[in-house]
């Protein structure tokens, strides 16, 4: 019973922990943010990276870019195959220093600097793997430091990247 007991409060313990990052940097978006993330959002290869919810929401473009507005973006759930925002932010420390944690700042970085996307490296996982990269999530990083907080687990390295496809 015990045991049982250390089970519970670990897995609860863990998936509140795991939701703490998206809930804590949540917050309303402007108008025109969101038309602004819109532009990089494509709704056939936000279904098939994420089956989970189309199977609860269907494949409707606007469900679905609502969904990744809502819970998606907060979750670092990739809006395409071209971007991924923890690829982005970890292989830009003069972003790191600009914008820390704040995941919104990367999107609208990245949508509204079009010339800078020819000489910053590309930000999917396939090149951060193909490039042998240490990739961390958005969350890990602090306005005004290049790099990681101290203590920050990688999400992404050559070595362990099982969740992405590497035919992308």
């Amino acid at each position: 019973m015990a045991l049982a007991t250390v089970i519970a409060i670990t897995a609860f313990t863990i998936s509140s922990f795991a939701a703490t990052d998206a809930e804590t940097h949540k917050r309303d978006l402007t108008a025109d943010e969101i038309a602004t993330i819109k532009t990089m959002f494509k709704a056939d290869q936000y279904a098939k990276y994420y089956p989970d919810v189309v199977a609860e929401l269907g494949d409707d473009e606007d469900v679905l870019f609502t969904h990744f507005i809502t819970f998606g973006i907060w979750e670092q759930r990739q809006p395409s195959v071209s971007f991924n925002v923890d690829v982005y932010a970890s292989r830009n420390p003069d972003l790191q220093i600009a914008y820390g944690d704040d995941i919104i700042a990367y999107y609208i970085h990245y949508a509204t600097h079009p010339a800078e996307n020819a000489w910053r490296a590309t930000p999917t996982p396939h090149d951060a793997v193909w490039n042998n990269c240490v990739i961390y999530s958005v969350y890990d990083f602090v306005k005004g430091q290049a790099g990681p907080k101290a203590g920050a687990i990688p999400v992404l390295t050559a070595n362990s990247h099982s969740r992405i496809d590497m035919g992308d």
